[in-house]
């Protein structure tokens, strides 16, 4: 599974190049490396990754994402999420679109042998200015989750979430992208996803970043803890 999402990881940073130098940017790659190794007293190795490609023809808006983190302490695994994400938007009005989405989440450590959702709804740019953007989605879908311990679950599901940019300088900006997803069937059953992060522009394809990421659920399987963090700084690159 691990080899399987990392080229998958690898695939949208390639294709996403070929596009962008042949089509004359038709699709835009923007992908953030991260990797710290130690040794000596302890040994410790962490690579993270995350790549999004996006695309707009017409009325039609093209995305898709992948992430991994993967950490190891002295010779053992601490760490293994890889996700995947796929969607399409469709403009109702200059603001207004609907939306198709698809995503795929792999995370021994959360309990999930694996977990996916399919959702459809709205989305809204509530502003947009030079400096600030803000997009609204909400959504209903179906759940299903597969867990480590051999069990399983599905369920119609429902969604809130919003992205926002602040470009506060030139060569500065800070990101947020949050979500909240709920089952249908319990509501004590839900699930925080936030990235936050801050970039820092060093030419026109290179930034630094630092990024912290919150991932919490509710109902965690027995034995999981409820929230996951993760601090990481990383070079970004656009295309």
């Amino acid at each position: 599974m691990k080899k399987l999402v990392v080229s998958a990881l690898l695939i949208p940073t390639v294709v996403g190049i070929s596009f962008a130098e042949e089509q004359k940017k038709d699709w835009n790659l923007h992908a953030e490396l991260s990797y710290v190794k130690t040794s000596g007293n302890s040994k410790a190795e962490t690579f993270a990754a995350k790549a999004e490609a996006t695309k707009i023809k017409n009325k039609n808006r093209f995305t898709a994402k992948a992430s991994g983190l993967y950490a190891k302490a002295d010779g053992t695994e601490t760490a293994s999420r890889w996700y995947l994400l796929g969607r399409w938007d469709r403009t109702i009005t200059e603001r207004l679109f609907w939306f198709l989405q698809g995503d795929l989440l792999n995370d021994k450590f959360a309990g999930f042998e694996y977990r996916t959702v399919w959702l459809g709804g709205l989305g809204y740019d509530i502003i947009k200015t030079d400096k600030h953007f803000l997009k609204g989605l909400a959504s209903l879908g179906y759940a299903y989750q597969s867990y480590q311990d051999g069990g399983s679950d599905d369920y119609p599901t429902a969604s809130l979430g919003f992205n926002y940019v602040w470009q506060i300088l030139e060569n500065l900006k800070f990101k947020e992208d949050f979500n909240y997803q709920t089952s249908l069937d319990d509501f004590e059953m839900y699930y925080i996803n936030s990235d936050t992060s801050l970039q820092v522009k060093i030419n026109t394809h290179f930034s630094l970043g630092v990024g912290y990421r919150i991932a919490y659920q509710n109902t965690p399987p027995p034995g999981v803890k409820s929230t996951d963090t993760t601090f990481l700084t990383s070079l970004i690159i656009d295309y």
